[in-house]
């Protein structure tokens, strides 16, 4: 077997490789040729650094925000329940009730709002605390909104007044007014018929109260304003009555023991 020819490898690039690197070092030294590139390299390094601590900063002010917003609301909340606790209890008199316990409001844990807007059946769920109610009604801090019409398990149904089934016994003094009005299905209405004709003029913006009769509701409790008056048969008269208080305003209600 033939033996390899060596080879020659040529030693000059690495020796030009040198040459040239020591010229760059030399020419940095003495001339600071490559300074540019190395303020490039340094304001890079501080602009990223910037950034990052600005994005930082940005995302501590916005979770500082968020826990501001968070805890405002949450003030605002318990402000406004003890603005509505505070309404109740300036309603005791004209209501002719008493407030066992003003701490303990009762949670809206159901109300399906579409259902009061289009149909007839309006019905309230809250929430149940230590004391047990058989019958009564409801309060809140805009005034009578219905009576307690079922006991759960851990919930009462509330049936307003607005609702289809709901009667309640109501009178006009001026008048001379008694009927059982009837839930008209639509929100904040009741109807009551009379078989009096009495003038529409005189009639409308007359206001009407709870008669004390069927031993729910206590007498001359504020119910609502009459907003029109229509004859419905021959001998009897629809008087529509827009109730006072409003269901959608409050997130607790007060149940009141008939008394």
């Amino acid at each position: 077997m033939a033996n390899e020819t060596p080879r020659f490898t040529s030693r000059l690039p690495y020796v030009i490789a040198c040459l040239f690197g020591l010229t760059l070092f030399f020419l940095d030294i003495t001339y600071q040729a490559f300074d540019p590139l190395d303020r490039i390299k340094i304001n890079s390094k501080n602009y990223l650094q910037s950034g990052l601590s600005s994005l930082k900063n940005s995302f501590v002010s916005l979770q500082i925000n968020f826990s501001d917003k968070k805890l405002l609301l949450n003030e605002n909340k318990s402000l406004k329940e003890e603005l509505s606790i505070l309404s109740v209890i300036a309603q005791q008199d004209v209501f002719n009730a008493k407030l066992d316990d003003v701490s303990h409001p009762h949670r809206i844990i159901n109300f399906d709002t579409n259902e009061y807007f289009c149909c007839s059946h309006h019905r309230m769920f809250v929430e149940k605390n230590e004391k047990f109610y058989q019958k009564g009604f409801v309060l809140n801090s805009t005034g009578l909104i219905g009576q307690i019409y079922r006991d759960h398990s851990n919930s009462y149904e509330l049936i307003l007044l607005s609702d289809i089934d709901h009667k309640i016994p109501i009178y006009n003094k001026y008048f001379d007014i008694y009927c059982n009005a009837e839930g008209s299905g639509f929100e904040r209405l009741i109807i009551c018929k009379s078989t009096k004709d009495l003038d529409k003029g005189s009639i409308i913006g007359q206001e009407f109260y709870t008669s004390g009769f069927g031993g729910v509701f206590n007498k001359d409790m504020p119910v609502g304003k009459v907003i029109s008056f229509t004859q419905a048969e021959e001998d009897e008269y629809e008087i529509s009555i827009e109730i006072f208080a409003n269901p959608l305003i409050d997130e607790r209600v007060f149940l009141f023991q008939s008394s």
